[in-house]
């Protein structure tokens, strides 16, 4: 996890060229931030390096890991560290979306090589670059997880979705059932329990995200024209208990906005 080939880009003009293009890894794009405040769930710091056309930003965090978040509100960790990082990004920029003669055209391969030579990469086959991409991206939740600063809400996981919450704790000996009919609030109670803050903190963010988008999901069993809006008062409980009032505050707005008519409709 080092900042070799960091150090190098920022003095080489050239390779900081080669970067930017035809891989839109554009470190001067650094200075003018990302498009909106964010911050980790786990309250981490984060230092911006780079930005691409579209928005896009490549933070460095606390322990070397590098997050890339888009425009559009997604974001993963991509690399253990800044070297391990620009080697996936080089390594597998451009393939997915251009043909041969694209590739030619645009200058990957010949960009490819330079990069590689002038920073000691070792050549690395496709398939050796997706399966470090695809580790480091497990690696985002919960820790990782990327909030709007502003908001509280996290933006969408790149890569795969997290593992279940009873997957994230230990369970108490003599469980019994499936633990997948036990409600969210069993697994964040217990993993607050064993210190396990980013989990629960991640989870109940993100349910609230859920249930902002789509109230459906408050649907009462009994009658699916209803609402039961107990949930949220339950989230925002849960929410300032782990140290998150933007959401727990949303979640309290949201449950007095949903007011029931005697037919089942809502208004907000």
């Amino acid at each position: 996890m080092t900042d070799h080939a960091l150090r190098l880009l920022r003095e080489n003009p050239r390779l900081a060229a080669l970067a930017e293009f035809p891989f839109d890894f554009c470190l001067d794009r650094a200075e003018y931030g990302h498009v909106e405040p964010v911050r980790l769930v786990s309250g981490g710091a984060l230092e911006i390096v780079a930005g691409d056309a579209g928005g896009g930003s490549y933070f460095v965090c606390e322990d070397g890991s590098v997050l890339y978040a888009d425009s559009e509100g997604s974001a993963g960790i991509i690399g253990s560290g800044f070297d391990e990082a620009f080697e996936i990004l080089i390594g597998l920029g451009g393939e997915e979306d251009l043909d041969e003669e694209e590739e030619e055209y645009f200058g990957y391969e010949v960009a490819r090589a330079e990069l590689r030579a002038a920073l000691g990469f070792p050549e690395r086959s496709r398939v050796e670059l997706e399966a470090l991409l695809d580790a480091a991206q497990a690696r985002t939740w919960p820790d990782f997880l990327l909030l709007n600063a502003e908001e509280g809400c996290a933006y969408e996981l790149i890569g795969p979705p997290p593992p279940p919450l009873w997957e994230c704790v230990r369970r108490p000996d003599g469980f019994a059932g499936d633990p997948a009919d036990e409600p969210l609030y069993t697994w964040t109670d217990l993993a607050l329990e064993q210190g396990l803050s980013n989990v629960a903190r991640a989870a109940l963010i993100q349910r609230f995200d859920a249930i902002y988008l789509d109230q459906g999901l408050l649907r009462r069993a009994d009658d699916p024209t209803r609402l039961d809006t107990a949930e949220l008062t339950l989230l925002a409980d849960r929410l300032e208990r782990v140290g998150e009032p933007l959401p727990a505050e949303g979640a309290r707005r949201l449950h007095a906005a949903l007011r029931e008519t005697p037919d089942g409709s809502r208004t907000r």
